[in-house]
């Protein structure tokens, strides 16, 4: 939000309370002014709040058991849930409409699973079919990336000598400094029987934004038959409901500052959220497709 001359976002449950900073925020990503109340009571936070969930609406957010009441009380559920819609609306969506439309699909986690599976297939160790457990021993996130850039490192060394953190940490590394995607994830909190599901996707988004789109009806048919899909799907969405009700007891700041010190650990769900609303102006170099396949194996 500063990229647009507003006020940083420091901490993601309070500074939304009084509706402003939501205001200010759907400023940035509607590109529209929005007119705020500035009295300092209860009555004006509603006001706001009311405002900016009306702004969302219009634009057909899915604002589903979340009311102005929960945000001015600082939920940390809901709160949460609010942020999320906003990231799939304009991030996740919008980062994926052309190709959604190509493909005449309306599921964007569908294609983007599909998107993951066509990469890798080239890749025996990697079997992408969520995106939870998939990811935490690394290999998935070193698969994607070598795909489409093999020249940027060794692939068999990563697989091979590695541990999930130290894979993991590779990836996330190698996104940063040759793609320029921010280094949401803790590689700690990945490497876990089951990561948190939007945080992944978040991340994965950001990759798809950056690197070459192509997918095949094939490749999302396969998505389709994948065995125990819908089961899994369950279990990661019971698995989120209570990641969800951890994240009440959390405050996460972000600070001005670059400092990685003061990144919250074991904290991914919010503090991506909290990264993606104070940093949507982050740079991402868009990468060619590669020609040569010599180093795939």
């Amino acid at each position: 939000m500063n990229r647009f001359g507003r006020r940083y976002i420091e901490d993601l449950f309070n500074d939304f309370r009084d509706g402003r900073r939501l205001l200010e925020l759907l400023e940035c990503l509607t590109g529209q002014k929005i007119a705020k109340e500035k009295g300092s009571t209860r009555v004006h936070a509603l006001n706001n709040v009311n405002k900016a969930l009306q702004v969302l609406q219009r634009n057909n957010v899915d604002l589903v058991n979340i009311g102005s009441s929960d945000i001015v009380d600082g939920n940390h559920k809901l709160t949460l849930g609010l942020i999320w819609n906003i990231i799939l609306h304009w991030q996740v969506k919008d980062v994926m409409k052309n190709i959604m439309a190509g493909l005449q699909q309306t599921n964007s986690e569908k294609i983007l699973l599909s998107w993951v599976r066509q990469s890798t297939r080239n890749y025996p160790q990697v079997n992408v079919i969520n995106f939870t457990s998939s990811w935490s021993d690394g290999l998935a996130f070193n698969a994607l990336l070598h795909s489409h850039r093999p020249d940027l490192f060794d692939w068999n060394a990563v697989a091979s000598q590695q541990s999930p953190v130290q894979r993991l940490d590779h990836a996330f590394n190698i996104a940063r400094q040759h793609l320029g995607i921010e280094k949401l994830l803790d590689p700690e909190d990945v490497a876990t029987a089951c990561p948190d599901k939007k945080s992944i996707l978040m991340y994965v988004t950001s990759l798809f934004q950056v690197l070459p789109q192509k997918v095949t009806m094939e490749a999302i048919r396969e998505v389709e038959m994948l065995s125990g899909h819908s089961r899994i799907t369950r279990e990661e969405h019971i698995q989120v409901h209570h990641q969800q009700r951890f994240s009440q007891g959390i405050t996460v700041s972000v600070p001005q500052g670059p400092s990685p010190s003061s990144k919250p650990r074991f904290k991914s769900y919010a503090y991506t959220q909290a990264v993606y609303v104070t940093s949507p102006d982050q740079k991402r170099r868009q990468v060619p497709p590669q020609v040569s396949e010599a180093d795939i194996p």
